[in-house]
């Protein structure tokens, strides 16, 4: 065999130092590798491809979403000077004039050919130097604006990349956030508002609307306050000032910041002149002139004192109407509320005109009120569709407009008034218990945020098993406790935010048993929401938002908001409301119930106390056949309030009394035909059999009754309860939400102290609803209060 031959099969080098093969191998073996790479590159690219379509289709399908989120507000509406007027319902229900709306001088419109063109000149040239050639948007300076906010820069001024339109947009809606979002949005707004409107109305409309610092809107009302001129008289100089401060209201207001107004006003006049405005002499006049500026602030010249003070009820309504206004329109509430004082809108009134009257007259009257004036109340009844009959913010006349309202602007913890909503109505409603079933007055275990046993009673110490009848009569912490343990934390809190929409509540601050199961949480709640809760059991179960107002027409008899065909939603049963008026009556009516001061003589009374940690505050909720009302009492700044708690049952009945005074008493309530009434044993809360001594009157749900009772009576009532018998939370059940360590709110922590301190500890034995001694007795939280508590 030849060495050539035998090369083959060894793999010796051939002469040339190439196989025979390789080539034709290498090329193959490249051929494949760069088929590979460009499958995976091609599939990189198709994958690239089919997301960029999906993404882009989510950004365009926001971007249209954004798009129809434009402002709905015509300007030409804007520069009205009609009177808007209030009607309230006859006897006969038939509306008639009330009183008219009136505003302050915080902003005067003043026409454009009124405006100086100095004034319209300073602001363009600072503002917005290219605002008679775009369409709206400034797409150099909104592409240098996005640029910064996507590279994180911020926006150093108010303005930013935003033209004097865009400006104009943020000033009607009061959007100040730096996002995206907004961006677009406000882009879309001018584009379609340059589409509707001149340069010149938009002009008009920024130098009337925008805020001009010091409380001023507007360059009229602006050259009233600092040099108390109309705005037509005011020099160059002067209409640089005014300029100066949009961009910055706090920080260029001459009042407070005179030699920032100097910088900022002297650039202003330096750009008027580069751009043309006005020539080298007017620069230098204005110059000097500016060296020397002063301001003149505020006078009784340029100060409107006679304004009508509106009564309660009237400025809550207002208030309610801007923000449904504001949302409707898509602006600000500030511009909602200019818009309601000058735009002619007829307001129809939900008021009830006498039960006012009577509210406010109860709460300015001496011999009613407690002697110490610092001690406030706050008061709404309502009917049971949600309107507001009846709201006073304050104690005494009302002697000012915008005053704090403790009803509607004031959230107040509500201690054990939330006793019946958080435990046990949704408890009873979802069949967990029932009017007798008995419930566990001894502590819970392992509750976040304490030591040993929660929570303490009332009254000296424990009394084993219990009614939820009598549990509510004696306002008992630790049952409710264990029925919110019962129902699950989560369960609860579900119930009273989303069902009864008490949205002033957060998580997980208030996701606590205190906050829940004896109102001691982190929030509080408004009288006005807490009153609305309290419907569902006088009128089946339903909730209806509140409202003050039927509907509102614009000055072209247009309805622009309407409360008249709203739908309740069924919160809980007609069954379970009708088993929980039974029970809050006996809160009134029970030989220990904490509500006997507020039965209405006469008629069937529902309702609940409620008393927070050192009797800070103090609640009655309640109602009968025809309405149902909220009092709050207690200082402004938490404090005790002494023996005073009394107060907030008999103002409540008094109020009731006079409301219900030409009504038939006949007229009450009538039960769910699917509740019966049954005779049951105390010791078990069965059924009674005919065994049992010892009994009362339940109602239930006919088709829920519970067993009859078959004569085993366990002696569960004892006071003493030993380690065994205190019911203990695993670990487990209690949310990873929430927070060991709740920080300390200024309210008051609450009507049952969340502490180790032994309950035992309070020396006072429970006294009647009625109770008159002198001496003080525990009260619903622990400490030292009136008797009757």
């Amino acid at each position: 065999m030849r060495k050539t031959d035998i090369s083959r099969y060894t793999g010796a080098p051939v002469p040339n130092g190439r196989h025979p093969s390789s080539g034709t191998t290498a090329k193959k073996t490249a051929g494949i590798v760069f088929s590979t790479i460009f499958k995976i590159i091609g599939s990189i690219l198709l994958i690239m491809f089919f997301t960029g379509i999906i993404v882009g289709s989510s950004v365009l399908i926001n971007i249209f979403k954004m798009a129809d989120n434009t402002v709905d507000v015509d300007l030409h509406t804007l520069k009205l000077d009609l009177t808007s007027f209030i009607y309230v319902n006859d006897e006969n229900g038939n509306p008639v004039e009330y009183q008219s709306v009136y505003a302050g001088e915080s902003r005067i419109w003043v026409d454009y050919d009124n405006i100086p063109e100095a004034m319209k000149n300073a602001i363009i040239a600072i503002e917005d130097k290219r605002f008679y050639d775009h369409k709206g948007v400034d797409w150099i300076r909104t592409g240098g604006a996005v640029l910064n906010l996507a590279t994180g820069g911020g926006n150093s001024g108010a303005g930013g990349g935003s033209t004097l339109t865009q400006q104009l947009i943020k000033n009607l809606t009061n959007r100040n956030d730096v996002s995206i979002t907004r961006k677009v949005t406000e882009i879309f707004s001018a584009l379609e508002f340059e589409k509707r409107y001149s340069k010149s109305e938009i002009l008009e409309a920024y130098l009337n609307v925008v805020n001009f610092g010091s409380g001023t809107n507007g360059v009229q009302a602006a050259a009233k306050l600092y040099f108390n001129k109309d705005i037509k008289d005011c020099s160059i100089a002067q209409c640089a000032a005014i300029a100066a401060i949009p961009n910055n209201p706090v920080w260029y207001t001459p009042l407070v910041y005179p030699e920032n107004n100097k910088e900022r006003r002297e650039n202003i006049l330096d750009q008027m002149h580069q751009q043309g405005m006005i020539t080298q002499e007017e620069y230098d006049q204005a110059m000097q002139e500016s060296a020397a500026m002063t301001f003149v602030g505020y006078t009784d010249d340029n100060v409107v004192d006679n304004v009508p003070i509106d009564d309660w009820y009237v400025e809550a309504m207002l208030n309610d109407v801007a923000e449904d206004l504001a949302e409707a329109l898509n602006v600000d509430e500030d511009n909602a509320m200019y818009m309601l004082m000058h735009n002619g809108y007829k307001i129809y009134s939900a008021m009830d005109v006498e039960t006012q009257r009577m509210a406010e007259e109860v709460l300015s009257t001496p011999e009613l009120m407690p002697p110490d004036e610092d001690i406030q109340f706050g008061y709404v009844m309502m009917e049971y569709d949600g309107r507001v009959l009846a709201s006073v913010g304050q104690r005494g006349k009302k002697e000012g407009n915008q005053l704090w309202d403790f009803t509607t602007s004031d959230d107040r913890l509500p201690a054990s008034s939330f006793k019946p909503l958080s435990a046990y109505a949704p408890a009873i409603d979802k069949g967990l218990l029932n009017y007798s079933s008995l419930v566990l007055d001894q502590p819970l275990k392992n509750i976040p945020g304490t030591e040993g046993e929660w929570p303490p009673n009332w009254y000296t110490g424990y009394k084993g098993q219990i009614p939820v009848e009598y549990a509510l009569e004696i306002s008992s912490n630790a049952a409710a406790a264990q029925t919110v343990n019962l129902l699950g934390l989560e369960n609860s809190f579900d119930f009273v935010t989303n069902t009864l929409h008490l949205d002033s509540l957060k998580a997980p601050e208030d996701l606590t048993y205190s906050a829940m199961a004896t109102g001691a949480g982190y929030h509080g709640v408004p009288v006005r929401d807490m009153t609305a809760a309290f419907q569902i059991f006088g009128n089946g179960g339903v909730y209806n938002e509140p409202y003050m107002y039927y509907y509102v027409e614009d000055n072209n008899g247009n309805v622009v908001l309407d409360n008249r065909n709203k739908q309740g939603e069924q919160a809980i049963k007609s069954t379970t409301a009708t088993i929980m008026r039974h029970l809050l009556q006996n809160v009134t009516t029970g030989a220990e119930g904490t509500g006997g001061m507020a039965k209405v003589p006469g008629w069937l009374t529902y309702g609940k106390t409620g008393t927070t940690d050192e009797n800070e505050y103090n609640w009655f909720i309640g109602g009968t056949r025809h309405a149902v009302a909220g009092l709050w009492c207690g200082y402004e700044t938490p404090a005790p309030i002494g023996y005073e708690t009394n107060y907030s049952k008999t103002v409540w009945r008094e109020i009731m009394t006079r409301y219900l005074a030409d009504k038939d008493p006949n007229d009450d309530f009538i039960d769910d035909p699917n509740v019966v009434s049954r005779a049951y044993c105390k010791q078990t809360g069965k059924l009674a059999g005919d065994k049992c001594s010892d009994t009362g009157i339940g109602y239930y749900d006919i088709s829920n009754l519970p067993a009859v009772c078959d004569g085993v009576h366990p002696n569960s009532s004892s006071s003493d309860l030993n380690s065994s018998q205190v019911a203990s939370i695993p670990s487990s059940s209690v949310p990873s939400s929430i927070p060991s360590d709740i920080p300390s709110s200024e309210e008051p922590s609450s009507e049952e102290p969340v502490s180790s301190e032994d309950p035992s500890s309070s020396s006072s034995e429970p006294s009647s609803s009625e109770g008159t001694s002198s001496e003080p007795s525990a009260s619903e939280d622990g400490s030292a209060t009136d008797p009757s508590e």
